[in-house]
């Protein structure tokens, strides 16, 4: 029961401390649960994505909503108003919403800044099934303005307030006296450029402001580099100079900064990416999130209209730690509770208790080998004495009278030294004793305590055996015996021994026990002394085997962790600690920074074979090795590639130099196997400091830099420019959206009836993939096609059109339509795969599709680049019955011998040669001479992009079998097809082309 008291009160405890805080969250638990079950919100942005203010108020406001709600469905929209500030956007994107959102019943909509409120509001009704509007971003004169006359709207005000950012300025500056307020001349920016003014002129009297809206981008960086020291520019928005032309403001205050001669303070969060020095920062996350608390009052039943224009405080006070540095500002001078960013790494700071820990423990360590030493030798000592001990000890037990008895435990075997004998009066042997006879001789009175002394010592209850008894001698007298003794035992703890000593204490032997006793006690303790030293040497050699060990360990490690174990050189780790070494030592030097890329590597890794491929990178690296100069490092990058660093250079022609070496190095082919092998190598290059000036900065500048050489034809090399960074991070957006979109259902087919000229019927349908991403939009195939197959998504994407493709033409015929014939592109990424052929006939397979009614296009190019490679495979597939298409004929550069050998039954007529037809300048004869080709080798025809009936009578008169173009249909929605097929053919077969 006291047990149970006893873990009950800390319970009854715990309960009592956590009920007044679950009874605290349970209003809050109750208002969650009266959201919407799964609330629609449209959040509605003016301008377009990428734009960090515009991405910080989204992000804040969905993170707001997930974390109240669990789930939600977002919609998000751009208006991209920055850049397209004209009524031709708003009718088209008034058209993209009312096709997107008519019909959606939208709970909430979100409008960040001043045109998506306007928007808003007046396409309310026919557009977002009139829901509230919660709004953020837009300052309180806007605000008023823009919601006059319209209810059932509330939002979050941009309160713009430079005197925190002033204050802060003067704090870190007390010799400030002229600010110069960064500003354009649009609504809003004049509007905000007008009320930092005012606040210098009422609050700062001592502040000269000086308006900048007058300049333009050369004249504004030209003063920007002859400021004074006891001025400051403070930038609000900036997104077109003095003469309207329109400006990146990330790029714009990011050349400010680095030119200005004097800090850059902002007022708004995004500008600290770029430069900025810091301030009372407006932030993004801060309106989207206090947004997001409006729009659940909303979504919980309050009115919108009820609810007044939140002004509250959505600022942070930060500052850059490179910009603090730069103008030689310390932490300590800013204000209190300053936020710093971009702070190096500390070792020491990060990892402070682990360090103090080791050092504690080290200096343990030393500590305890040292005590470790003193114990040896104070054993070396203690054991010299017992040797003095056991000489004295010899001597005075046989000048003694005391009796020594000894007990063997395995056998129960007693032995009695002589004097017992002779105290005693008896005969060896004469009371049996060896076998435990002599107890009988022990007084009655006795035998019970000498028999509870010795088994609690066997027991481990006593440290030693110590009883007094009498014994009774031949002669009839009962003697008194002080015994002691010790039991021995073996490694298990078993007793094997058990020996002591008989001291006649009624003959005054007090003397010769006590020195019995201690011979013992010595005995023992030699024994535990001798068995601790040899433990504790044993340890001590183990530590210094072990450190050793660790110390070989931690170099290999080392070795391993900055070398590429295939080619030898230096890897990337390596290389990202040499360029930062370099560029925090070297602010003033020239460097460049050349990053190689095999071109096709991982064709011949799919071809040839990994080994081969591993062993056309071992050839690769020590052929470019042989090129390295005094101040030239080479470095293995990862999988094929590879970077040069270039140290110390007079000017960046030395680079380009390098580079076209590297150039014709890689011409001459490599010989792996007795076979040849011929490869090129895209290059690109990135300069210290002109393109960065820091590793990660220069890595991404060259690798920009290269993937624009791959894209203008391989084999070559291009400098990089900063026009490129944009078209990079666009191919990179796509990808990381395309990665997704397969998974969120976002790739759609339609299909492209393809119909026969003489009869009129539908023949078939060409399938054809479509992207419409919720983030990007329509993108267009031509666009992340390329894309796909360069990151090898292609493969697992060309199965899921090929599947679904089949899946559907089947269904069609199950449904009682016509067996019609799809058609499908294939990449050649697709197929150089080992498991082509499995691939495509499991989907034949699995979707009950004869082989017969699929048609595989491949483009010429492919052929051309993979002859032998693809040749059996399209040879297995058309014995099987797939029909296999030579899809833009025309456009590549086959020869006809080539037509002749490959296992094709169709030639396409590309759309160029199409659009010819009829004009001016008629294409007709090369038209008619490609249908001619076709037929001579026994190919059908089929002429893509036929638009007009002109076009299709010329066909008509070429005798081309088959046209496919929006004469016929525009690609149909897959759910569309069987009304199109009924609607325009009545499952006749007949259509226009009759």
């Amino acid at each position: 029961m006291k047990r149970t008291l006893r873990f009950l009160k800390p319970a009854i405890l715990l309960a009592a401390l956590l009920l007044p805080s679950l009874l605290l969250l349970l209003p809050h638990a109750a208002a969650e649960s009266d959201l919407p079950e799964t609330p629609r919100i449209l959040i509605l942005n003016s301008y377009h994505k990428g734009l960090e203010w515009t991405d910080e108020q989204t992000e804040g406001f969905s993170k707001r909503i997930k974390q109240s709600k669990g789930y939600a469905v977002l919609y998000t929209e751009y208006m991209d108003w920055k850049r397209y500030p004209d009524l031709l956007n708003l009718d088209f994107f008034f058209e993209r919403m009312q096709a997107k959102y008519q019909s959606v019943p939208l709970d909430l909509v979100m409008a960040t800044d001043d045109v998506a409120l306007e928007f808003a509001l007046k396409n309310r009704s026919r557009l977002f099934s009139g829901a509230p509007i919660v709004f953020s971003g837009i300052n309180e004169v806007s605000a008023e303005r823009l919601t006059r006359g319209y209810s059932n709207v509330t939002g979050v005000l941009e309160t713009i307030d430079p005197t925190g950012t002033l204050k802060a300025a003067l704090q870190v500056n007390p010799k400030l006296k002229k600010v110069y307020v960064l500003f354009d001349n649009s609504e809003s920016g004049a509007s905000t450029g007008e009320i930092v003014l005012n606040t210098l002129r009422k609050q700062f009297p001592q502040l000269t402001g000086i308006p900048m809206n007058g300049l333009t981008r050369t004249e504004l960086l030209d003063l920007a580099k002859t400021l004074p020291g006891d001025s400051i520019v403070l930038a609000t928005t900036y997104f077109q100079d003095s003469t309207g032309t329109p400006l990146e403001f990330d790029a714009l205050v990011k050349d400010l900064s680095r030119v200005s001669k004097v800090p850059v303070y902002h007022i708004y969060n995004f500008g600290m990416d770029n430069g900025g020095f810091g301030g009372s920062l407006i932030s993004g996350d801060r309106q989207g999130e206090a947004a997001a608390n409006l729009g659940l009052r909303i979504l919980n039943g309050e009115p919108a209209s009820g609810i007044p224009f939140n002004a509250g405080y959505t600022n942070r006070l930060a500052f850059d730690y490179k910009e603090l540095k730069r103008f030689g500002v310390p932490v300590s001078r800013l204000p209190e509770g300053s936020e710093i960013l971009n702070r190096p790494f500390s070792f020491y700071r990060t990892y402070r208790t682990l360090v103090i820990g080791t050092v504690a423990a080290f200096a343990v360590l030393l500590l305890f080998i040292a005590i470790l030493l003193f114990y040896v030798d104070q054993v070396r000592r203690i054991r010299r004495k017992l040797e003095q001990s056991n000489e004295r000890f010899a001597l005075a037990t046989n000048g003694s009278a005391a009796v020594i008895w000894d007990l063997d435990m395995m056998k129960q075997q007693y032995y009695f030294s002589e004097i017992w004998y002779e105290l005693l009066g008896y005969e060896r042997g004469e009371l049996d004793e060896e076998r435990g006879g002599w107890r009988e001789i022990i007084h009655p009175d006795d035998r019970p305590v000498e028999a509870r002394n010795k088994r609690e010592h066997l027991n481990g209850k006593t440290p030693y055996y110590f009883c007094e008894y009498r014994l009774l001698s031949k002669a009839g007298i009962y003697k008194w015996f002080q015994v002691k003794g010790k039991v021995l035992r073996d490694d298990h703890g078993v007793p094997i021994r058990f020996a002591g000593s008989m001291t006649d204490v009624s003959d005054r032997k007090d003397f010769e026990v006590r020195l019995q006793d201690s011979y013992q006690e010595l005995e023992s303790t030699y024994e535990e002394l001798t068995a601790v030293q040899a433990e504790l040497l044993e340890q001590y050699n183990k530590l210094v085997e072990n450190q050793t060990m660790l110390i070989r360990s931690e170099e290999k490690y080392r070795e391993l962790a900055y070398n590429d174990t295939l080619s030898g050189l230096p890897n990337k780790r390596s290389l990202i600690e040499a360029l930062a070494r370099f560029t925090e030592e070297n602010k003033r030097a020239a460097a460049a920074l050349l990053f190689l890329d095999l071109d096709n590597f991982k064709y011949i890794n799919d071809t040839m074979g990994h080994s081969i491929g591993d062993q056309l990178l071992a050839a690769f690296s020590e052929r470019i090795a042989g090129l390295a100069g005094p101040r030239q490092d080479h470095y293995r990058f990862g999988g094929d590639e590879y970077v040069i660093f270039m140290r110390d250079i007079a000017s960046k022609q030395e680079a380009l130099d390098l580079a076209e070496r590297l150039l014709q190095a890689v011409k001459e082919p490599f010989v792996l196997h007795g076979s040849l092998l011929h490869v090129s190598v895209s290059i690109g290059i990135a300069c210290f400091p002109e393109n960065g000036t820091t590793a990660d900065e220069l890595l991404q500048k060259a690798d920009v830099a290269m993937y624009r050489a791959k894209e203008a034809g391989k084999a070559g090399y291009v400098l990089y420019e900063q026009e490129m960074q944009h078209v990079f991070d666009e191919r990179m957006r796509i990808e990381r959206h395309l990665r997704d979109a397969m998974g969120r259902n976002e790739l759609k087919l339609y299909y492209q009836p393809i119909a026969d000229i003489a009869s009129g019927e539908v023949w078939g349908f060409e399938a054809l993939l479509r992207w419409d991403s919720p983030e990007l939009g329509f993108v267009s195939p031509l666009t992340f096609v390329g894309v796909a197959e360069d990151c090898r998504l292609i493969i697992p994407i060309g199965e899921w059109v090929l599947t679904s493709a089949c899946r559907f033409m089947t269904s069609l015929h199950e449904t009682g339509h016509r067996p019609y014939i799809v058609s499908v592109n294939i990449s050649l990424i697709q197929l150089i795969q080992e498991d082509f052929l499995e691939m495509v006939g499991k989907v034949l397979t699995h979707t009950g599709l004869d082989p017969s009614r699929l048609q595989l296009e491949i483009t010429e190019s492919i052929f051309m680049e993979s002859f032998e490679a693809i040749m059996n495979k399209l040879e297995f597939l058309q014995q099987l019955g797939v029909r296999i298409a030579l899809d833009d004929f025309g456009t590549g550069y086959s020869s006809l011998s080539y037509l002749k050998q490959l296992p094709i039954t169709s030639l396409k007529i590309d759309k160029s040669f199409i659009d010819a037809l009829g004009g001016e300048h008629s294409g007709e004869p090369l038209a008619q001479s490609i249908v001619s080709i076709g037929h001579n080798l026994g190919l059908e025809v089929t002429a893509e992009g036929v638009e007009t009936g002109a076009q299709l009578e010329d066909l008509k008169r070429m005798n081309c079998d088959k046209i496919q173009g929006y004469y016929i249909s525009k690609p149909i929605p897959e759910e569309r097809v069987p009304i199109w097929i009924q609607a325009s053919c009545g499952e006749r077969g007949g259509t226009e082309a009759g």
